[in-house]
């Protein structure tokens, strides 16, 4: 096996924190079966993802029962913008195959009563408004660009988050 072959099931958190990162969301959980497939189609794909000829050190996970995230260690190999653009492929197959939009960036997803929820960013005023969502409200930041950030900002109050400005 290549040095640089992903190994079966790798998971995110088998990458190194510099790792570049992207993510992708459900509206809804992601069901086990599901799942399954996502993990599954991305050690197919990661198997055979290379930028100009170097294969690329990569994995495909799912996070929280809602997130599909890809991760490279660009150590080994840049991803070039044909690879990402392989990448981008490769979810909008899983969106096909699905039958759920995994691109749609106006969706955000939160924490309330103990369960992972989400709504579209055009409702969050009218949310914090009526004092559904606040401040302390567990906000998960799909802006994040690497492995390390997934670990320190993924999962913060909105006030700490990009989404602050609906306070």
């Amino acid at each position: 096996m290549n040095a640089t072959a992903p190994a079966p099931n790798k998971r995110i958190t088998d990458m190194p924190a510099h790792a570049r990162l992207w993510m992708y969301k459900a509206p809804r959980d992601l069901g086990q079966a599901e799942q399954k497939l996502v993990r599954e189609r991305g050690v197919a794909f990661t198997a055979g993802w290379a930028a100009h000829g170097a294969p690329l050190d990569a994995c495909v996970d799912v996070l929280v029962d809602r997130f599909v995230v890809i991760a490279v260690d660009e150590e080994q190999a840049n991803a070039s913008g044909c690879s990402i653009d392989k990448s981008v492929g490769f979810i909008k197959d899983l969106e096909h195959d699905l039958n759920l939009m995994l691109t749609d960036r106006m969706i955000m997803v939160f924490e309330q009563d103990g369960k992972v929820r989400s709504c579209r960013l055009q409702e969050l005023p009218e949310l914090v408004k009526e004092g559904l969502i606040t401040g302390d409200t567990i906000v998960f930041d799909d802006l994040v660009s690497t492995v390390g950030d997934l670990a320190e900002r993924f999962r913060v109050p909105l006030r700490a988050s990009w989404l602050e400005r609906f306070l």
